[in-house]
């Protein structure tokens, strides 16, 4: 079975006026990334009937819907609605993450909502972005609750090091390892790499503490040169990387006029020499086995 683990999707109303949606809702930060005034977007908007092609023609069977890391606590309800609605209407294509913000009133009632709706992790976070960090107390509490109910958390991490880009927020590395410290049995998520975090299991001492850390690759050949997928295997395992496209992103914008789930999947087998249980478990067994029974 092939999961994406890491894909996002659009009302129509966002699809069809993004800008009008971000200043209905305050979202100038997405706007900024979906829609920059100094070069092409890579952002592809597609329609449910287009993700579901995309997906059958990939061979894709099932995917993540994430949700996103809203500036304003109401666009992250009005994304959660969206994304119950879709989950009723295709719940053998789509598993929903729960979009979440610090300041959410009740924060945790909106996570027991959301459990009983189907949804089955949180993400993709960025409490940063938000004005806030991992250490905020309601988000402590959400974080108790996914552990508790056995659900994953993908964080939005960026590498320390990398280029310049508008819209840019610094995801700390050292936030992140006290959350897996504060929260050993948390299953979470480092999405796009982990921004090189991974590399860090090469010190012994840190190693033991990261059993329940593990990295999605949404996004990596915007960010990284191929050889990062055989060193990421040589370093952490083929158990703890989980493949993500970043769908509806045009990852290859020298090749791709729109976005699709073959490329990359292609690009990795080609660039590495997977086994046929390490590619079971890259692109899909893993995501499987840190969901909720």
């Amino acid at each position: 079975m092939i999961i994406d683990a890491h894909t996002h999707r659009y009302a129509n109303e966002v699809i069809s006026d993004p800008e009008c949606f971000a200043k209905k809702y305050g979202e100038p930060h997405w706007l900024e990334l979906v829609s920059p005034n100094d070069k092409k977007s890579l952002q592809g908007w597609v329609s449910e009937d287009q993700m579901i092609e995309d997906m059958e023609e990939g061979g894709v069977e099932k995917t993540v819907l994430l949700g996103w890391y809203w500036e304003n606590p109401d666009t992250c309800i009005v994304q959660n609605d969206w994304c119950a609605n879709w989950l009723t209407q295709n719940p053998d294509k789509f598993i929903g993450f729960v979009s979440l913000h610090p300041n959410l009133k009740n924060p945790t009632e909106e996570l027991k909502r959301r459990q009983d709706q189907g949804f089955m992790g949180i993400g993709e976070c960025h409490p940063w972005l938000q004005g806030s960090s991992p250490k905020d107390n309601n988000w402590m509490e959400c974080m108790q609750f996914a552990s508790d109910q056995s659900w994953p958390v993908t964080y939005h991490v960026t590498e320390p090091i990398g280029h310049n880009y508008r819209g840019r927020t610094p995801t700390p590395f050292e936030d992140l390892l006290w959350l897996v410290r504060e929260f050993p049995e948390l299953k979470i998520i480092l999405a796009h790499a982990g921004g090189l975090f991974p590399f860090y299991e090469l010190n012994p001492r840190i190693r033991p503490e990261l059993e329940n850390v593990y990295y999605d690759l949404a996004a990596c050949p915007l960010l990284y040169d191929a050889a990062l997928y055989g060193k990421l295997i040589e370093v952490v395992g083929p158990g703890k990387i989980l493949w993500g496209t970043d769908y509806p992103l045009r990852i290859f914008p020298k090749s791709q006029k729109k976005p699709d789930f073959s490329t990359f999947r292609i690009f990795i087998e080609q660039e590495t020499q997977l086994t046929l249980s390490e590619r079971n478990a890259i692109f899909g067994l893993n995501l499987l086995s840190l969901l909720p029974c």
